[in-house]
């Protein structure tokens, strides 16, 4: 996500630009982008009917069997992009949208590795940040916070992700109370085991 890495006060002024530019009038435009299912069915009749017609040779029919087949594409492309958003929401829209899922590559089911090396620093700010080794079949790491009981899962939160092991700036943090953190690597829907917990002592 676009915004996924960035610090929470980050997050608030960069999603707030986003829902002021959002009006209805720019909506009802992006949704207006994408093609009708009439709109669809038009294209892919136009393509087949070309499709057939350049089949002897004609070059004006297979320069126009070219154009309807590049304007279907498009259109698809449009269709595709959309169902990929939307399938974090719901992960059968692509195959709703007839598109064929693609086997995974090997590999992908591979655990990722426990958090190990897992600190913490301050920059001469006094900012705090926390950094650990690479995590082996990692593609990002979540740090998780919590301000109570550190044995109750539910007093636990995700604080910050983060592309980067090196250092995690722990932005948004209450200082004012003790902060147990604990991170663990990501990869897709595949985690790793936790780290130990570390605290962040109140200022």
């Amino acid at each position: 996500m676009p915004f996924s890495n960035v610090p929470h006060v980050d997050m608030i002024g960069r999603s707030a630009a986003i829902a002021q530019a959002l009006t209805p009038e720019l909506h009802a435009y992006l949704v207006s982008l994408f093609p009708t299912p009439a709109g669809i069915t038009e294209l892919f009749q136009r393509y087949e009917t070309s499709f057939a017609a350049s089949l002897k040779g004609d070059p004006e029919k297979v320069k126009a069997c070219e154009a309807d087949r590049e304007a279907l594409d498009q259109a698809i492309g449009l269709l595709f992009g959309l169902g990929k958003a939307a399938h974090r929401k719901d992960p059968t829209i692509l195959g709703q949208l007839g598109f064929t899922e693609t086997k995974k590559p090997a590999g992908t089911g591979k655990p990722v590795g426990k958090a190990v090396g897992f600190h913490l620093s301050f920059g001469k700010d006094g900012n705090p940040w926390v950094a650990l080794t690479r995590i082996s079949n990692a593609k990002g790491y979540e740090v998780w916070t919590c301000n109570g009981d550190p044995g109750n899962e539910q007093n636990w939160k995700l604080l910050v992700w983060s592309t980067t092991c090196k250092k995690i700036l722990l932005s948004g943090i209450n200082r004012s109370v003790p902060n147990f953190l604990r991170v663990r690597g990501k990869r897709g829907d595949i985690v790793g085991p936790w780290s130990s917990w570390i605290v962040l002592d109140p200022v």
